[in-house]
């Protein structure tokens, strides 16, 4: 009997699991690689005008607004992904669909070689230095199956491989939103649920913390 439930529950998860859309419809295969080593940043930082990405992002992808995401210095293949899901719908943004819409793989590949070539945002001088915080970064928590943050996003927080971002120079209060998305399956485009699972386990401190700790320095309001 107990052998019998135990089959029929895994065919439950793998009715689950074969029913359930992809995070993302992007593959770092060799066709994309190429597309991205060939890209034009000119023509990128010409869609990027025509397109008035700088309402949002800034002139050169640092924002004025601290609630927006800064991708000036991200990798290219990070922000390639994140425009494709956009896209796809695979990332819930109506104002980023109508963006990413009409464009074809060329522009968005075009996009995101220049904004990848702009200078990131510094981070904060008075970073959050805690040693709970450092151990976060640089050990993880095992107890918790947490990998520490910088085995995939940099030692130096400006991010890893592909589908890694840069999380140094994100203001603080985008850093906590964006990670609250993922804790509450708002954003749900993380390949293998990696990051929800990351954010779920973190409490509301420790996410505070880390932002104070990779935040860039907040732009002081124009009077």
């Amino acid at each position: 009997m107990m052998r019998l439930m135990a089959v029929l529950s895994g065919m439950l998860l793998f009715t689950s699991v074969a029913n359930a859309g992809p995070s993302s419809l992007v593959a770092f295969d060799l066709p994309t690689l190429g597309l991205l080593q060939t890209a034009d940043p000119a023509r990128g930082e010409e869609l990027a005008s025509s397109g008035k990405c700088s309402k949002c992002h800034g002139d050169a992808g640092v924002s004025d607004d601290p609630e927006d995401v800064n991708i000036a210095g991200l990798r290219a293949s990070y922000i390639y992904k994140q425009l494709k899901d956009y896209q796809d719908k695979n990332r819930d943004d109506k104002d980023m669909y109508k963006k990413t819409r009409d464009l074809d793989d060329q522009q968005m590949a075009d996009l995101a070689v220049w904004f990848a070539s702009q200078a990131p945002a510094s981070v904060a001088a008075d970073r959050n230095a805690d040693p709970a915080v450092l151990k976060l970064v640089f050990n993880g928590d095992p107890t918790r199956l947490l990998k520490a943050c910088a085995s995939c996003h940099g030692r130096d927080g400006r991010g890893g491989q592909f589908d890694h971002p840069a999380l140094s120079g994100q203001y603080p209060e985008y850093f906590i939103y964006t990670l609250t998305e993922f804790s509450e399956d708002d954003r749900t485009n993380d390949v293998y649920s990696r990051m929800r699972h990351i954010a779920q386990e973190l409490t509301e401190e420790e996410i505070e913390a880390l932002a104070s700790y990779y935040g860039a320095a907040v732009p002081e309001e124009e009077e």
